[in-house]
């Protein structure tokens, strides 16, 4: 069986406001060094699931379809794995706690946390539709590339369009992902409901599936779970906000760092119309800019 081999470091945080270029005027937010004014809005599906969970090899299927409608740069998923149907080697402290926070059930997820809990699949398509159908407000980029001896130094940019984002609380919440997790045994293998189902993706492929590929899991924050609050100023027109994090690899099986992806985005919290801004991933060792 595979060993578990876990992301075991985000070894220091900081944050840091851009330095001001040109800002000569104090009313000017963006220090004279503006953000792009377009983005593209793109879909975030933080769904929850368990190795022992008899209809979750449903969860990747309807991400897949909305990976067929919009292109895997717009829809990026986030398997939150859970031990509610048993034993699942994938789950974590954090994953555990957003399915206790949010789960309606195995499997059930969010579309960019509208509504602020999950729901069946069968909704998603609808939610994803309307998320792509908006022009999203900002946006991000992830530069990854940079190693100094075994610590990647990451910078991720939050960048506003032309407009003020509308008033309210703004967080930037990163974590890792992991692109591809497998290993036999319970924990691993995933018990699959639509082994005599005709017709669907998982037809005779028998239950439990012996070496089940789990996609795109959570591994770790890169912050909190709550994320960084996006300082006021840095939520106008034009602005950029940067924050910098340390991603220690000592140790680290290569195979895994090159499966190892960070996914960040802008949270506005909410009670009544809580949302995901828009949302942005790259592998680890790669530079994605704003798109």
């Amino acid at each position: 069986m595979k060993k578990l081999l876990v992301l075991a470091t985000v070894v220091s945080l900081a944050l840091f406001s851009c330095k001001d270029k040109g800002g000569d005027d104090p009313d000017d937010p963006t220090g004279g060094v503006k953000a792009p004014e377009n983005y593209t809005s793109k879909v975030l599906v933080e769904y929850t699931t368990c190795a022992g969970c008899t209809y979750c090899p449903d969860g990747p299927v309807f991400v897949d379809k909305l990976i067929a409608s919009y292109g895997a740069n717009v829809v990026y998923s986030v398997a939150m794995h859970n031990n509610y149907q048993g034993t699942d080697n994938m789950m974590t402290t954090e994953s555990q706690a957003f399915s206790d926070t949010y789960s309606s059930g195995n499997p059930t997820g969010m579309i960019n946390r509208t509504g602020g809990k999950c729901e069946s699949r069968s909704g998603w398509a609808t939610k994803a539709a309307a998320v792509t159908g908006e022009d999203a407000k900002c946006g991000l980029s992830i530069d990854a590339s940079k190693k100094e001896g075994f610590v990647y130094k990451v910078k991720i940019k939050v960048g506003v369009g032309k407009n003020d984002l509308p008033a309210g609380k703004y967080y930037m919440i990163a974590y890792l992902t992991e692109k591809e997790m497998s290993g036999t045994g319970a924990g691993w293998d995933q018990v699959n409901f639509y082994n005599n189902t005709a017709g669907h993706p998982m037809y005779q492929k028998g239950s439990p599936v012996k070496g089940y590929i789990h996609h795109n899991v959570f591994r770790k924050p890169l912050n909190t779970m709550n994320g960084t609050l996006i300082a006021t100023e840095k939520t106008k027109a034009g602005s950029l906000s940067e924050y910098d994090f340390d991603i220690d690899i000592a140790g680290l099986d290569p195979s895994v760092i090159a499966k190892t992806d960070i996914t960040a985005f802008v949270y506005f919290k909410s009670v009544s119309a809580p949302y995901v801004e828009n949302v942005q991933r790259v592998t680890l060792g790669s530079n994605k800019n704003f798109d």
